[in-house]
Parts: structure tokens; C-alpha cells; sequence
């Protein structure tokens, strides 16, 4: 029986370490700070970032009836996984294989936000040349 976006974002929350923000004004999963997947808006599927378009290309090769993309994704490493041919185990196994490389990366380094410096440095008078 094929999955149904509730039970698919259920089983996305439910791999250690992830939480749920948006993303493109769209909810989605993320580990480490990192996109992991979300449950696609229009199509019936999950998105998931792959690693690689070499990895990407390789999926969609090794499994047509499971992974696809849109032209929406044709430049980006990223597959869409159709519900109807995905049971809870498969989805489970694929994102905990891809928390996995994800939890192997180097922290993502933001820049500070700047809004409070923006608000003292309003408050300097600047010096100028006489």
C-alpha cells in the first residue's frame, strides 16, 4: 500500500535529529542543519537532496519506478520519491543513509545576523573630514 504524505512526513520526523522549518516558505525536514527532505507541495512524492548530480543521475538510473524529477530539479541534486512505489521501511532506509552523509559534514558556518550591529552603528555619529 503506498504511502500517504501524513505518514511519510511522520516517518521524516521521526529519524533522530531532525526537526521541521521552513524552506522556500514550504515545511520541510532538516538534520544538522541541512535539508534532508519534505513532503512536495504538488506532486505526489518526497524530495530528497542527493549528494551529487552524479549520484542523483546514478538513482534515477538504477530505479525509474521509484525516483524522478520535474525540469524544476533538472539543474540541482535532487530526486523526487513517488509515494505509490515507496513503503515506511525504504523511506526509513533512505533517510537514514542520507542523515548519515549529512551528519559526516562540516558545520554549516552562517554569517551572524546584523541586525543588532546595524542598530548601534545607527547610533555612532559618523566622523567626517573637515
Amino acid at each position: 500500500m503506498p504511502l500517504s504524505k501524513a505518514e511519510a512526513r511522520k516517518i521524516m520526523l521521526g529519524i533522530a535529529g531532525t526537526d521541521e522549518r521552513l524552506w522556500f516558505n514550504e515545511p520541510s525536514v532538516f538534520i544538522h542543519d541541512r535539508f534532508l527532505s519534505k513532503v512536495h507541495r504538488k506532486e505526489e512524492a518526497v524530495t530528497l537532496q542527493v549528494g551529487s548530480m552524479e549520484m542523483r543521475d546514478m538513482m534515477l538510473e538504477a530505479e525509474p519506478r521509484l525516483f524522478y524529477i520535474t525540469d524544476h530539479y533538472r539543474k540541482f541534486p535532487f530526486v523526487l520519491i513517488r509515494l505509490k512505489a515507496l513503503t515506511a521501511k525504504t523511506l526509513k532506509e533512505i533517510l537514514t543513509g542520507r542523515a548519515a552523509q549529512l551528519a559526516q559534514m562540516p558545520p554549516i558556518k552562517r554569517r551572524p545576523k546584523k541586525t543588532a550591529k546595524v542598530e548601534s552603528a545607527a547610533k555612532t555619529p559618523v566622523k567626517t573630514k573637515k
